[in-house]
């Protein structure tokens, strides 16, 4: 009888704080994953979120309440969470020294999706390498060079860089420049030179393109092209224009 009477008491001692604990756990539980739910259905509404970035920031959100969760069901069981807070703080320490390097990767790129100077698709300069934008992570950049070759660059060397984003703005104006000899009527060499760029269809009706006399020498003068296309059409473009200004100067801007 006395046995029965201990675990009597043990069950009315230790029993509510028990279960207390156990629902601590199965609606923290709950709460965490109704959290993490709601932030990435908030932030895909907003719609200037990266995907990447929202299931991030979801993700961390569930395991913050679940830590929340954890730490107060243990205060239920009796354990004591003020020297476990401490243990966890000095892990986090230690691995958060022993991961610098990744975790300047990850805070980069929640920067870089969070601002976005590029997005997948743009064609970028940066931390020494050009080429088209596959894939936005949240450690690497995936880009495709130019010979098509993939390239990972580390998101930390990306945003402490200077970024080129060639697809930013939806045109780009071309340079070029010709040396006209002496004696040769600069103007009508002039608008030779800009209607054999309005000539090819790539080129944009507005800003229209221009000549502009940059420099004078004792044998020649030197002439800027201007001409305006669409960042798509900028190799094709100017491979064209190299040949036809080619043959025009050739031809003595005939």
């Amino acid at each position: 009888m006395e046995l029965v009477q201990q675990a009597k008491e043990a069950l009315l001692v230790y029993g509510p704080p028990f279960l207390a604990g156990i629902a601590i756990l199965v609606i923290g539980s709950w709460v965490a994953g109704f959290v993490q739910q709601a932030v990435a259905t908030t932030l895909e509404k907003v719609g200037r979120v990266e995907l990447t970035l929202a299931r991030f920031l979801a993700s961390l959100a569930r395991y913050l309440v679940l830590t929340v969760v954890v730490l107060a069901a243990l205060s239920q069981f009796g354990v004591q969470t003020a020297s476990l807070i401490a243990i966890f703080g000095a892990a986090g320490l230690a691995v958060g020294l022993a991961l610098q390097g990744t975790l300047s990767n990850v805070a980069a790129g929640v920067m870089l999706l969070a601002f976005r100077p590029y997005r997948v698709g743009d064609r970028i300069e940066a931390a020494g390498t050009a080429g088209k934008v596959e894939a936005i992570d949240l450690f690497v950049t995936d880009i495709r060079t130019d010979d098509n070759i993939q390239v990972l660059v580390p998101n930390g060397k990306i945003w402490g860089d200077k970024v080129t984003n060639h697809s930013k703005y939806q045109m780009k104006r071309l340079d070029f420049e010709l040396a006209i000899p002496d004696g040769t009527d600069v103007e009508a060499a002039c608008a030779r030179i800009v209607a054999t760029a309005a000539g090819d269809p790539r080129a944009l009706k507005s800003p229209a393109p221009e000549a502009i006399v940059t420099k004078y020498s004792a044998d020649s003068v030197t002439v800027a092209l201007r001409a305006w296309v669409a960042p798509a059409d900028e190799g094709a473009m100017r491979s064209s224009m190299n040949l036809a200004l080619r043959n025009l100067t050739k031809a003595g801007f005939a």
